[in-house]
């Protein structure tokens, strides 16, 4: 069996929460994940944004970095990137088998998918002599494996109620989840929730560690990260704060050039909370392609959509598609037709097309022919599936896409 058909096994089996089993197979890969210091960064939104940004940054201050990211959208490889450019696929290959090996020494460890993948990171890491590694959590923090990092300084974004069936089912579950990335004697940078609650939370598990950073300085979640990064190279001694980037889905500007003749925004938003936040923005009439993955409760998390499709006529058509990557299923374009007629947006115009490459196309020709802008939204698979679809069309390096610095 090839190491790839290895990992892919390892799919079916979710999500796992816990530290066991990749204490154990990183003790029996010499303990790669302490050759270095690490940023550890936590949140519901945002993190991914905040880490590239870091990332860029560190870099461009001369230090050798490495980022580790989840999901990825095209690729396995690029939740693994040196200096911003994703690993080969020789060497991650290679890696993830030196992963297999020790998962199978007796006794047997299975780690999960994203385990195999941050194991396969934090050795690309060491091999690589990295002076700062960015590190992404991929669920929660408690009990995500990224918390077996040697970190000094840890950062925690928005707490909002998401992945409800793993974290809890209130904000101050979620929140205690999150907040315990932090470690003894080590600086906690959180965004200054508004819930009384969440911030009491965050108080008592980082004590004198917290540092809050004001919510009223971040408008923006790619933009005004800028300030949390300006702290941090602050903080590390860095040369710059700055570092030229393009985060595929988040950064602004991204992607504005795929439909001929037709501007084009590319949002990852995919929960309640920045579903709202980038919808509610300020832009030209727009038409709207979306497309979701499974959701524990799919209801709450298109009500802001409908709420702004339907306030005003910034969105006179919605296009359907589903995305076909992802650790979760796609919902299908049928159901989310019934929900949204279900919730009141029977009135406005929907076309579907379940096939993203196709949907994408038609959605820019409704722009073109309305003299309109599109908005592509509802799930980072989504936007992974039409920067394949772009870089097949148009003939360019996916390496060189996947490079964010």
């Amino acid at each position: 069996m090839s190491v790839r058909d290895w990992l892919e096994e390892r799919i079916p089996m979710g999500v796992k929460l816990g530290l066991d089993n990749c204490r154990t197979i990183l003790e029996r890969l010499g303990d790669p994940h302490l050759d270095f210091p690490s940023i550890h960064v936590a949140g519901s939104n945002g993190k991914g944004s905040l880490c590239v940004q870091l990332s860029a940054a560190a870099t461009a201050s001369g230090l050798r970095t490495g980022l580790f990211t989840s999901p990825h959208l095209v690729t396995v490889e690029e939740r693994v990137r040196i200096d911003g450019r994703p690993i080969s696929s020789e060497a991650f290959d290679r890696l993830l088998g030196a992963v297999r090996d020790a998962a199978s020494a007796e006794p047997a460890c299975i780690p999960t998918y994203f385990e195999a993948t941050f194991l396969t990171a934090m050795l690309a890491f060491s091999e690589a002599g990295i002076e700062r590694a960015i590190i992404e959590t991929g669920m929660g923090g408690r009990l995500d494996a990224t918390r077996l990092i040697d970190a000094d300084l840890c950062i925690l974004t928005t707490v909002s109620l998401e992945h409800t069936e793993y974290l809890g089912d209130t904000l101050a579950e979620i929140a205690t989840e999150k907040a315990a990335i932090h470690r003894p004697g080590v600086t906690l940078i959180a965004l200054e929730s508004e819930d009384a609650e969440v911030r009491r939370i965050i108080e008592q598990t980082a004590g004198d560690d917290l540092f809050w950073w004001p919510n009223d300085m971040l408008d923006s979640t790619w933009d005004d990260y800028g300030w949390i990064v300006e702290a941090v190279a602050e903080i590390g001694g860095w040369e710059t704060s700055q570092g030229e980037c393009d985060w595929p889905g988040r950064s602004p500007g991204y992607g504005e050039d795929w439909i001929e003749g037709v501007a084009t925004r590319l949002s990852a938003a995919h929960n309640a909370e920045s579903l709202e936040r980038d919808l509610s923005e300020t832009h030209p009439v727009s038409i709207v392609l979306l497309g979701m993955s499974e959701k524990a409760d799919l209801e709450a998390t298109l009500e802001p959509v409908v709420t702004e499709i339907c306030m005003d006529k910034l969105f006179p058509k919605v296009v359907l598609t589903e995305p076909q990557t992802g650790r979760n299923p796609a919902i299908s374009v049928e159901q989310l037709c019934e929900m949204m007629e279900k919730m009141g947006v029977g009135h406005i115009s929907t076309a579907v097309e379940k096939d993203p490459g196709k949907a994408f196309e038609l959605a820019g020709q409704m722009a073109r022919e309305g003299g309109h802008q599109l908005l592509v939204i509802g799930s980072v698979y989504l936007i992974g599936d039409l920067l394949k679809y772009v870089v097949e069309r148009d003939g360019l390096n996916l390496w060189d896409e996947l490079t964010v610095h």
